[in-house]
């Protein structure tokens, strides 16, 4: 083998390692990467009206004390429509555990119609490692080009009352149920300097519907923010072969 290639594939070895379900060990260093190729310029999708998402939660996660299976639910009438709209939301929505799983959420569906939007949404969202991770694999999910990898139903498919065998048509107001992981304790993270909580958020897109995402409040913080979460944004299940009907658009339903 050449040399000169030797430490180009160990950073890629490096890059896809941390993506890996393994990272939520919260001891494992998770860090800023400086030489990141993510951008931080801002979108012109910033433009339009701006305005915070109305939202309601029954229940709720305890972010002091773990208990195994505590649940909480949230209503929403809508989606952000842009970046600003979603730094509003953010601004209540992600000083609570299970808001910051519906922040990630909104961030993809803003991806799903603006990658670039969408990008600024996944930064402010989650930890700085974890963007990343996120990012390369939503080009895929949102991509036509990749036949059945393109999923634009990925985030109906967490929306109480969407199945494959109804293309994803989810109930009104939407509505999202999220549970504190039922074995796996909070974990105290020196490098990431907070408490990491292992929840998990409902899909009837999948196997097993419950779906992992672990969130932190990182010191100096007033948000809680998504570490790691490969499982939520794996392929789901296409809208069923045996029904005459196509995804709609969330917006649209």
């Amino acid at each position: 083998m050449n040399k000169k290639l030797i430490p180009a594939v160990l950073f890629a070895l490096v890059a896809f390692t941390s993506c890996d379900n393994s990272a939520t060990n919260a001891n494992q260093g998770i860090a800023p990467t400086p030489n990141s190729t993510v951008s931080t310029e801002a979108s012109a999708a910033t433009t339009g009206p701006a305005k915070a998402v109305s939202f309601n939660i029954t229940g709720g996660i305890n972010p002091e004390t773990w208990k195994g299976g505590e649940t909480a639910s949230i209503t929403f009438d809508e989606f952000p429509q842009n970046v600003e709209s979603f730094k509003l939301t953010q601004e209540t929505l992600g000083k609570t555990p299970e808001g910051a799983v519906l922040l990630e959420l909104m961030a993809f569906e803003i991806y799903c119609h603006d990658k670039a939007a969408g990008l600024e949404c996944l930064q402010l969202a989650n930890v700085a490692n974890n963007v990343d991770c996120v990012n390369r694999i939503l080009k895929d999910r949102y991509d036509p080009k990749y036949g059945d990898y393109y999923t634009p139903q990925l985030v109906a498919s967490y929306l109480e009352g969407a199945t494959p065998e109804n293309a994803y048509k989810a109930n009104k107001p939407f509505k999202i149920n999220i549970r504190s992981h039922a074995a796996k304790k909070y974990e105290d993270s020196n490098s990431l300097k907070g408490t990491v909580l292992y929840l998990e958020v409902c899909s009837q897109g999948y196997d097993t519907n419950w779906r992992g995402i672990s969130v932190v409040k990182q010191k100096g913080s007033p948000y809680y923010k998504v570490e790691n979460n490969p499982s939520t944004y794996t392929q789901c299940k296409p809208v069923s072969f045996k029904i005459d009907d196509e995804y709609t658009d969330i917006c649209k339903q």
